[in-house]
Order: structure tokens, then C-alpha cells, then sequence
């Protein structure tokens, strides 16, 4: 049932993403993330917050801005200096812990809120409850978003 659910949602995400109106869902629990306005902090990422689509991919200056939020945020200790894997899962093959993964969204959404499986939450406000400062905004989640796909394979 779980996989029916899973392969459900593939199909329709790119549907929900051309709505005007995306919804971003945590991967942890599917309750709504939440995203403060202050935080959607670039072009890019209104652009992302309406669309679901990520601007930054392709883009040779956001992969290597994301690179660097990558090892800043110490993701290399999981995933490895070009999320090929390491404790934590390979980043650049096509197999996802998480089925939503495989699009910009999803993986914004598993980066963004954390997951059950010990990843925690890296958006800003949710990364350390009580500093609200601390955390990615969405322009820079979709930097590392952009960095992780230019090492997909």
C-alpha cells in the first residue's frame, strides 16, 4: 500500500507543482512545513514558493554557493563531499529513502523540515527551536538542492 501511495505520488507531484499554489508538506509527519515569509528571501525563491521549481538548477555560481552551505552545514559528514553517501545515503543515484525526492520540492521539503530517520531539520527556525535565527533560508536550501543534483549521476 505504502509503495501504491509512493508511486501515487509521483505522478502527481509535478501536477501540484504547476498549481499556482504550492503546498510543502514535511517529510517527517506530511503535516504542512512550516515557512515564514521572512525567510523567502531571493527571486529564486519566490519563484520556488509559487512554482515548486527550482531556478538555481544548472547554474554554475548556486552550485558552488550550495557546495559551500553543504560543508558549512557539516552534510559531508553524512553524505559524503559530493553526497555520494557515507553514514548517511547516497545523494546522486536514483534511489531515495524517500520517494518525493526524486523532485526539487521533495527534497527541499526533506532538507527544509528533517526526516524520522535521524536527519534533522535544517530550515531556519526549525534547525534549532530555541535560536530562530539559526537554520538555511529557502534561497539557500535550493543552492544545496542545486549542488546536490550537479553531482547526480
Amino acid at each position: 500500500m505504502l509503495k501504491l501511495l509512493s508511486i501515487l505520488m509521483l505522478l502527481l507531484t509535478p501536477w501540484l507543482a504547476e498549481a499556482a499554489d504550492v503546498k510543502f508538506v514535511s517529510t517527517l509527519d506530511g503535516k504542512p512545513l512550516s515557512i515564514p515569509a521572512d525567510v523567502v528571501d531571493s527571486p529564486a525563491a519566490k519563484d520556488f514558493m509559487a512554482s515548486g521549481k527550482n531556478s538555481y538548477i544548472g547554474n554554475a555560481d548556486a552550485i558552488k554557493a550550495g557546495k559551500k552551505i553543504f560543508q558549512l552545514y557539516s552534510c559531508t559528514a553524512c553524505h559524503g563531499a559530493h553526497a555520494e553517501g557515507a553514514v548517511g545515503p547516497n545523494l546522486t543515484d536514483d534511489k531515495w529513502n524517500y520517494a518525493k525526492n526524486v523532485n526539487d520540492q521533495g527534497i527541499f521539503e526533506t532538507i527544509w523540515g528533517g526526516t524520522a530517520g535521524g536527519m534533522g531539520a535544517k530550515g531556519k527556525g526549525l534547525m534549532l527551536p530555541d535560536d530562530p535565527t539559526q537554520g538555511l533560508t529557502v534561497d539557500e536550501v535550493l543552492k544545496v538542492v542545486a549542488f546536490i543534483r550537479s553531482n547526480a549521476h
